[in-house]
């Protein structure tokens, strides 16, 4: 007893360490976990920052852009605007080359051979001369230079109407992706889903491996073909960002979505009259012809006389031989000039030219003017065929999709008729994407007829 008493507070003492240490070591593992829990809030705040940054610059590299900012950029920054803005400015200042006199003629002459004149002998002579078109031949070019730049100026808004062209069919094209991805996307689901019912009833007997091996094929050929609808949205990226000369592979956002608007006021006739009267190049044409009849008008007065005034002066030497009256006096002669046009083979010549001209820009007008008005039917009518096709997939959309639940409601229930089920739900995709494609078609259609008319 004694020794067990003895050896009872060494015990105690051991128990009394093992207690400490298991403190310590419960210590130890908190302030780690702590750490750890630190550690672990730094990783989500550093994370957070950077889906913040990523984020902050997915908003600055895309933005959404609308049509009409597209076109007003269009107008600001196409790099061939500005070209026939510049070169119709530099025509402008042509006016100042063309309306001003000839030159005056300075003329001073030393004899060699000094000649005597009763009053002394010549030592200086200076002539001077300035010749004079005849009247309204300086205001005639002027017209002319004039009448040339309003057409420079006219092929800028031709050139507006075709760039805007680009610009719109490309934003249709986009919008038309967009949408058909969001299809292709909606069916992706729908085919999934359908896998998961065939590998169910593949489980249960009811249905074999190659429904599903069918349906995954399918859902490959989406997945693919929304790859190349990514793809193939950079094409009409850099469509529309040469013409508005931004980088070529800069995103174009669609943020509204431009909806299919009916042909408003539509009247052939109405439009033949406005396409003759305002049209950039029918008016340019029109420009063309003013100035070649101006043409003539200056050609006509080249071949009319033209006269000048001068002076021809003489300073003379006293003479010491004999003293004359007016000795040394020097000589002075005012004088006026005609030239003559003698030979008019030219000018019947550049005149049968002008008429010729004339001729061939009026032949020129005639054949826009009748191929303007062709685009303009052969739109309507692509118009008119994209809204029936468009009613067409409507009701082939409705009936099929009844067609789908009932096909899709007996193939759960019982296995059976996967082949139709298949078939309608491939018709049901090809009828949305029909629809989409004849919204683009109408679009394109109305297009084509603004940039014509929209003017």
């Amino acid at each position: 007893m004694s020794h067990l008493k003895t050896q009872k507070p060494l015990v105690d003492n051991c128990i009394l360490f093992i207690n400490n240490c298991t403190l310590i070591i419960v210590h130890c593992l908190l302030r780690i976990a702590n750490c750890r829990l630190h550690i672990a809030n730094w990783k989500l705040i550093i994370a957070y920052s950077t889906l913040l940054i990523a984020n902050s610059t997915l908003t600055t590299k895309v933005k959404g852009q609308s049509l009409e900012n597209l076109l007003q950029l269009t107008v600001a920054e196409n790099s061939e605007l500005k070209f026939l803005n510049a070169e119709y400015e530099t025509q402008l200042e042509k006016v100042n080359q063309v309306n001003q006199l000839p030159n005056p003629q300075l003329g001073v002459g030393l004899p060699v051979l000094r000649p005597e004149t009763r009053l002394g002998g010549q030592v200086l002579m200076i002539s001077a001369s300035q010749m004079f078109p005849w009247f309204g031949t300086l205001k005639s070019k002027e017209d002319v230079v004039v009448t040339m730049s309003k057409a420079k100026f006219e092929r800028i808004a031709a050139l507006k109407l075709e760039l805007f062209n680009t610009v719109k069919k490309g934003y249709y094209q986009i919008d038309f992706l967009n949408k058909k991805a969001d299809i292709l996307n909606e069916f992706l689901g729908i085919y999934k889903t359908l896998e998961s019912v065939s590998l169910a009833k593949v489980e249960s007997g009811q249905s074999t491996t190659a429904d599903v091996l069918r349906i995954q094929i399918k859902i490959q050929e989406i997945d693919q073909e929304l790859k190349i609808i990514t793809n193939k949205k950079k094409k009409f990226y850099a469509q529309i960002n040469q013409v508005t000369n931004q980088p070529l592979e800069t995103e174009i956002t669609i943020t509204d979505s431009v909806r299919l608007t009916g042909l408003v006021d539509y009247n052939l006739e109405n439009y033949r009259s406005k396409i003759q009267a305002n049209h950039p190049l029918m008016t340019k044409l029109d420009y063309q012809i003013e100035a070649s009849k101006q043409k003539q008008i200056i050609n006509k007065n080249i071949n009319k006389p033209t006269f000048g005034v001068g002076i021809d002066y003489s300073m003379l030497n006293q003479r010491t031989d004999a003293n004359p009256d007016g000795n040394g006096r020097d000589i002075f002669i005012p004088k006026v000039k005609l030239s003559i046009p003698i030979y008019r083979k030219s000018y019947i010549a550049k005149n049968s030219e002008e008429d010729k001209y004339q001729e061939a820009i009026a032949y020129q007008k005639e054949t826009l003017e009748d191929k303007m008005i062709s685009m303009i039917v052969q739109s309507k009518v692509n118009y008119e065929e994209a809204l029936l096709k468009k009613e067409l997939y409507k009701q082939q959309i409705k009936t099929t999709q009844m067609a789908y639940e009932i096909l899709l409601s007996n193939y759960s229930s019982t296995g059976k008729g996967f082949d139709d089920l298949l078939q309608i739900e491939n018709q049901l995709l090809n009828y949305k994407l029909g629809l989409k494609q004849e919204t683009l078609k109408g679009k394109i259609a109305i297009a084509n007829i603004e940039r014509i008319i929209g003017f």
